[in-house]
């Protein structure tokens, strides 16, 4: 299993969640990184409806520490255990490097859990968001995510057609570049000015419904584990700094990756399409990259070593010199100097 942060789920944390799985009796559990682990940090108990306990959501919050909620429903699966949201708050006047690891650590969380029990999740960064009226919110969004009509691709590019002569701006920074320029989060900048340093690769998101791009994971890897480290059924920027030896010369190499599966969504292709040269230009002037290579993929498990490689030092085509025998001369003709 890839750890995106290198933090693990606790054993107590595991061992209570699937206990609370099996006999529902945990409406909420907080969940926090502590000494470089998950565990949890306080507990509800069930004692109404699902809806109207949502309320006590809000009682596990703080204004300047991110943390994890794991929210049971009354529905339950196939299975007969009840299902679960997954909510993750990072608050916006959380420490910047706490932003980073919760950021990087929900795919951990819900891969060690299991992320069959999770039938819906939800990210914020204001404890207004997680209510009731903010769920209900969120459930609609993910409902008008339909395949686009003929119209409403339409508009999506009188929208992409205005945002060309606008930039969006966030707290500290603009970006004025071609195309939709959403605003990016302070940990995914954070997180591209550590490339090549605390981590050698970036993975950034586009959270659709809040129109800004996030930081997805930041991680060490191997380059056998890039393709993996990819999801299959949605887009995603990527930074990646390799370093590695070719003919005896060592290499520092940046390489940006857009992947964009088949599978994804129609409204994701084209907003990931459209944010691509921002993000690009945000890696060049934010984090001052030098990006070596940029390639594009629909399928993660093209990127491997081999590729990779050939895309950095591709094999130069010296074109072979043929031996051209001289043309005869047509009769009675003599040429420069001859006798």
């Amino acid at each position: 299993m890839t750890h995106q942060s290198g933090i693990r789920v606790s054993q107590e944390l595991a061992d209570l969640f699937a206990n609370s799985v099996a006999k529902g009796d945990l409406r909420i559990i907080r969940v926090s990184i502590i000494n470089e682990s998950l565990v949890s940090n306080g507990t509800q108990n069930v004692t109404g409806l699902w809806d109207s306990d949502f309320a006590k959501v809000r009682e596990f919050l703080d204004e300047e520490k991110p943390c994890y909620i794991l929210y049971r429903l009354d529905s339950k699966s196939s299975t007969g255990n009840y299902e679960w949201l997954f909510l993750a708050y990072v608050p916006d006047n959380a420490k910047v490097r706490d932003k980073m690891l919760y950021a990087s650590t929900r795919a951990t969380l819900t891969k060690d859990l299991g992320d069959s029990r999770f039938v819906d999740s939800m990210y914020g960064t204001a404890m207004e968001e997680f209510s009731l009226e903010g769920y209900q919110k969120h459930k609609l969004h993910q409902q008008a995510e339909a395949p686009l009509t003929q119209r409403e691709k339409e508009l999506a590019e009188i929208r992409i057609a205005e945002a060309n002569a606008n930039s969006f701006s966030t707290s500290a920074r603009k970006a004025h570049v071609t195309g939709i320029a959403f605003p990016i989060s302070d940990e995914a900048i954070d997180a591209i000015k550590s490339l090549g340093k605390e981590f050698n690769f970036v993975q950034l998101s586009l959270d659709i419904a809040n129109e800004k791009i996030l930081l997805a994971s930041a991680d060490k890897i191997e380059i056998d584990d890039l393709a993996k480290s990819l999801p299959t059924d949605a887009p995603r920027f990527s930074f990646f700094a390799y370093n590695h030896n070719f003919e005896g010369q060592n290499f520092e190499s940046i390489v940006f990756i857009y992947t964009c599966p088949t599978s994804s969504k129609i409204k994701e292709r084209m907003l990931y399409s459209s944010c691509r040269g921002s993000v690009i230009s945000l890696g060049e002037s934010e984090a001052k990259l030098i990006i070596d290579k940029k390639l594009e993929t629909n399928d993660p498990s093209d990127l491997t070593k081999s590729y990779i490689m050939g895309e950095l030092h591709p094999i130069s085509q010296t074109p072979v010199k043929m031996f051209s025998r001289p043309r005869p001369r047509p009769p009675g003709r003599r040429g420069p100097g001859e006798v």
